[in-house]
C-alpha cells in the first residue's frame, strides 16, 4: 500500500492545541516535543495505517486507535484506502466513550 494522504479534522487540531497548551504551562519544551511526536505518528500511520486497533469497547464506529506515549490516543479512519483522517487526539484520562 502506498502512503495514504493525511487529513486532520478541526477537532483533532483543537485537541492537540488543548493538550499542548496544558503541558506548556509547566514545560514548553515538552509541549513542542509532544506535538512533533504527534506529527511523526501521523506520518507513520499514513505509511502503516493498520497499526491501530479497533476498540469495540469504546465505540462501534469504524475507527482505529493508536496509543502515543501511553497517555494519548490518536483516533483515525481510513478513507477508501486513499486517505488517513485523524478524527481526534485524546488523553487516556478523558471519557473516550462519551466523546465518540
Amino acid at each position: 500500500m502506498n502512503n495514504l494522504e493525511l487529513e486532520i479534522t478541526s477537532k483533532a487540531y483543537n485537541d492537540i492545541e488543548i493538550i499542548s497548551d496544558f503541558i506548556a504551562k509547566d514545560n514548553k519544551t515538552a509541549a513542542i516535543k509532544l506535538v512533533k511526536l504527534f506529527n511523526k505518528t501521523f506520518k507513520t500511520l499514513c505509511k502503516h495505517p493498520y497499526l491501530g486497533k479497533s476498540r469495540e469497547d469504546f465505540t462501534y464506529l469504524d475507527v482505529k486507535f493508536y496509543v502515543v506515549n501511553k497517555n494519548y490516543l490518536v483516533v483515525y479512519r481510513i478513507i477508501n484506502n486513499k486517505a488517513l483522517r485523524i478524527l481526534r487526539v485524546l488523553t487516556t484520562y478523558q471519557d473516550i466513550c462519551s466523546i465518540l
